[in-house]
């Protein structure tokens, strides 16, 4: 057909979305992948032309449509056709397209028409915020620079961020987890291979991330009219509260904190922004108890990332983050093991959830990652650039169905053992999590090390890590690499209603220490972890013992001075057992001067303490046997340490060791 010069015109290849993501030609049966450098060969051409149209701005289709269609990056497995060089592909999702504002439907018989996006404010001045390219997530970039920027282009920037950095560990947590998601839908990685590509390349490509998010980029709208993030709009029946009800910190009503003296008279607002973050982790971390009834069901279970400490694999920018915690992902082969083919998070939902409260078990791993385990609606008033957050509706949502170990990726698991430190074969395995005192470190041996005896059985660390361990061996990743685990959570109170404290750790994670099979390793860590506490006993013990004798309240907790300390050390204890395991070297080198640190760091605790006990009379004297009883249970434990060790150290001790 000619066209006149001025007429406003785009060839397309139109595209429906399979369950799992891929694009398959309209009229065709085989999905296409359209990032492959390669042409298509003469079979698959013949279907991308039966599948392609010419878009032409009319009456019907408005010219700044066709424009934004125009505008599309031609897929690379177009590029070097001769006969598909300016075409651009259109995906299809359920029979819809987002573009440029409006809605294109598909149908087998009518074709493709046009509706506009229905964004116009709504009560109390309600516009779109766009969290895809509109800046709400806080990063630091390379450089040291903190930003905020949109959903899409901190994946696009990856390479160049440092990590995300909110204003709560569980914040941050929650925001990786719904990175991770859209990562998964839009890259995979369908196979090894494919992970190796994207970890190779300098950058993730746009293409599949632009192909994913236009069909659903409606959904990420946070103020949408019919359709809003991660929200129910069938609530807006219901009598809104405070903004505060999204901040853990804020007091509100029961929920009285410590430092926050909000009332229920103070009118809190939130900037979209800040509403968007506190949104995402409320669905992940928020506390159990009584919410807004939307009917009469007003009960909810605390949301489950409160149940572990979420273990993220830290690498050197966000783009190794983001793969470093990426399972090969292909829901029709049932990869990860716990995804089906209809596994999906929550914004590719064609409907809203429903605004009433039900139970189910996980999809897949998507699903898990933005699991909808409330239902909520924003409330904004303003317009533009001044529209603030100034109330929500917070009831209860879907509840988790799921044996944890089975379903979650981003947590460690062990089974409690028995005074005989026998595992309890009746019990179940429990979440790793962390504890306001003793560090997650404590826990290194759940968290880093495999065990082909016990794991799966008593305990099981990560599962990202077992596919790090064979990337390794497949030399994707260098072998001598330390990554940090990053381990985030809260603490609540005994009712699991009110949030007590934030947390948030770091353990070192050198390669080696992950792919290792032998017992060795665990044992060698687990005795340095058994030292640390038996010095930790030694100093309760000169506490205790201390107030028995005397029948005095000590100045403070002994081992407060103690614990916090250890982190560090214990980080360089399990990159110098790495480096030797790398080396060929014995670890009796790390053994030792882990043993030296312990005991210097319980001495100085001690010393703190008796420093400031009562020091006169009867005291003085009790203080004395207390402490000499102190120094002998830590040389003791000290010794026996050394001992055991030496019979698990490997390789050849260097001469300067």
């Amino acid at each position: 057909m000619d066209l006149p010069d001025d007429a406003v015109a785009v060839d397309v290849v139109l595209f429906r979305a399979a369950q799992d993501g891929r694009a398959i030609p309209i009229g065709g049966a085989e999905p296409v992948d359209l990032t492959a450098p390669d042409p298509p060969d003469h079979e698959m051409l013949t279907v991308l032309l039966d599948a392609s149209v010419r878009l032409v701005a009319s009456a019907d289709l408005p010219a700044d449509v066709v424009r934004a269609v125009a505008s599309v990056s031609v897929p690379p497995r177009f590029q070097h056709s001769p006969w598909l060089y300016e075409h651009r592909a259109l995906l299809f999702a359920e029979g819809e397209c987002t573009l440029g504002g409006h809605v294109l439907r598909y149908h087998d018989q009518l074709g493709i028409h046009v509706e506009e996006l229905a964004l116009q404010p709504q009560e109390g001045g309600r516009t779109s915020f766009d969290l895809l390219t509109q800046p709400w997530i806080p990063v630091v970039r390379l450089d040291g620079e903190a930003r905020v920027m949109g959903l899409k282009d901190v994946i696009l920037d990856a390479h160049n961020i440092r990590r995300v950095a909110a204003e709560a560990p569980t914040m941050t947590a929650s925001l990786h987890r719904l990175l991770l998601a859209v990562f998964h839908r839009a890259y995979g990685p369908p196979s090894e291979a494919a992970w190796g590509q994207l970890w190779a390349a300098e950058r993730f490509p746009a293409d599949p991330l632009r192909s994913y998010l236009d069909p659903h980029r409606h959904r990420f709208d946070l103020f949408h009219p019919r359709l809003p993030f991660m929200q129910c709009a069938e609530l807006a029946s219901l009598s809104r509260a405070t903004a505060a009800k999204l901040v853990p910190y804020r007091a509100v009503g029961n929920n009285v904190t410590l430092f926050d003296h909000t009332t229920s008279a103070d009118r809190v607002v939130l900037s979209p922004e800040e509403a968007a973050r506190w949104l995402v982790t409320l669905h992940a971390f928020d506390p159990g108890g009584m919410k807004t009834p939307y009917e009469k069901d007003k009960s909810s279970e605390r949301a489950p990332c409160n149940w572990f400490g979420v273990v993220l694999v830290e690498g050197r920018s966000l783009k190794e983050s983001l793969l470093l915690n990426a399972p090969v992902y292909r829901p029709d082969y049932e990869k990860p093991a716990m995804t089906t083919p209809e596994d999906r998070p929550v914004w590719e939902e064609r409907e809203g959830p429903s605004p009433r409260p039900d139970k189910r078990t996980a999809r897949g791993w998507t699903d898990l990652l933005t699991w909808p385990s409330r239902r909520v609606l924003l409330s904004a008033n303003g317009s533009g650039g001044s529209t603030m957050v100034d109330g929500v509706v917070i009831t209860p949502g879907t509840r988790l169905d799921a044996r944890l170990p089975d379903e979650e990726m981003m947590a460690a698991f062990r089974r409690p053992r028995d005074a005989k430190g026998r595992f309890k074969r009746d019990a179940p395995m429990l979440p790793v999590q962390l504890h306001p005192l003793r560090g997650i470190w404590r826990h290194s041996v759940e968290l880093l090390l495999t065990d082909v005896w016990e794991e799966g059985r008593n305990r099981q660390r990560p599962t990202t890590l077992d596919q790090i361990a064979e990337l390794a061996e497949r030399r994707y990743i260098p072998s001598d690499a330390v990554y940090s685990l990053r381990v985030f959570g809260q603490r609540l109170d005994s009712k699991a209603t009110v949030v007590e404290t934030w947390l948030e750790e770091e353990v070192p994670a050198p390669v080696p220490l992950l792919r290792a099979r032998d017992e060795s390793l665990g044992a060698l860590i687990g005795c340095a972890i058994t030292l640390a506490d038996e010095a930790g006993s030694a100093l309760r013990a000169l506490q205790s013992g201390y107030h028995r004798e005397f029948r005095d309240v000590p100045v403070s907790d002994i081992d407060s001075g103690y614990w916090p300390r250890l982190s560090r050390p214990f980080g360089t204890f399990l990159v110098d057992l790495g480096n030797a395991r790398m080396a060929g070297r014995s670890e009796a080198p790390a053994t030792r001067s882990w043993g030296r640190q312990v005991t210097e760091l319980a001495t100085s605790a001690a010393d703190r303490w008796v420093a400031g006990s009562p020091a006169e009379g009867r005291a003085m004297a009790a203080l004395g046997k207390c402490y000499g009883l102190f120094q002998t249970r830590l040389r003791t434990a000290e010794s026996r340490f050394q001992a055991q060790t030496n019979i698990y150290s490997a390789g050849t001790e260097d001469a300067d060791a």
